[in-house]
């Protein structure tokens, strides 16, 4: 969630509870207000779902959350000894060629799953000669299954940035709604809390937002051993006199 963003939030909570503690004034206040109130806190919750939505899918779309590097190397392990078998018997096992090839070391894992495929659907048809020089009965099943782990991590981080997205264009369209339910209940409150300053004044500091790095301006008190003093030191008063003379 954007800094702003967050701190609007913050102020419709504020609302929110100050709406909670004066409910006894709010009893004579037109019932339109009361309806924007409650809307606001429907909205409030959605922002606030939708906020940590976004940080958790965020969080689960990054490279580090994934397990996608130890899904390609599960694929690249399944595809190297079917490689190996097959570039051994090149001139021996008509087309069996075709299954000779590593994907390069940085190959992207979309290419990855692609030559993956290709290599898995490819073998079935060399399958009885792997297995006959060495290779385990489900090495094709073997690398066809950490293939789709592979496929399965990579849609994961995909659909994961797609929620997030999701939920940020969600917060991005519920906080101008939010902010029209503020204005609309502040315009109503100004006739209801006219008369009392206390109230008024509590709203006011209820429905501000804060700006990140403003402080308050500290006045440093003076010492005592320094405080000036009514009568002008000596020195002073000496320079004064010597100028008059």
């Amino acid at each position: 969630m954007e800094n702003r963003t967050q701190r609007s939030t913050q102020s419709f909570r504020r609302m929110l509870n100050w709406r909670a503690l004066n409910d006894g004034i709010l009893q004579e206040a037109p019932a339109p207000i009361l309806a924007h109130f409650k809307a606001l806190g429907e909205v409030t919750i959605r922002i606030e779902a939708n906020a940590t939505t976004q940080t958790a899918q965020h969080q689960a779309s990054s490279r580090d959350a994934t397990d996608a590097h130890l899904r390609r190397e599960a694929v690249r392990d399944a595809m190297r000894p079917i490689a190996q078998i097959a570039r051994s018997l090149q001139g021996t096992v008509f087309g069996i060629s075709s299954i000779g090839r590593m994907p390069k070391p940085n190959t992207d894992n979309e290419k990855l799953v692609i030559a993956a495929n290709s290599m898995a659907a490819n073998a079935t048809i060399f399958a009885k000669a792997l297995i006959d020089h060495g290779l385990q009965p489900d090495c094709i099943e073997t690398l066809q299954t950490a293939t789709a782990a592979l496929k399965s991590s990579i849609d994961a981080r995909g659909t994961a940035r797609a929620t997030a997205i999701g939920a940020r264009n969600g917060i991005r369209s519920d906080v101008p709604q939010a902010r029209k339910l503020v204005s609309l209940i502040d315009a109503g409150l100004m006739a209801v809390l006219k008369n009392d300053p206390a109230a008024l004044a509590s709203w006011k500091n209820a429905k501000r937002i804060t700006v990140k790095g403003v402080v308050g301006t500290i006045v440093p008190s003076v010492p005592a051993a320094t405080a000036p003093s009514a009568t002008p030191p000596a020195t002073t008063a000496a320079v004064s006199t010597t100028r008059a003379a």
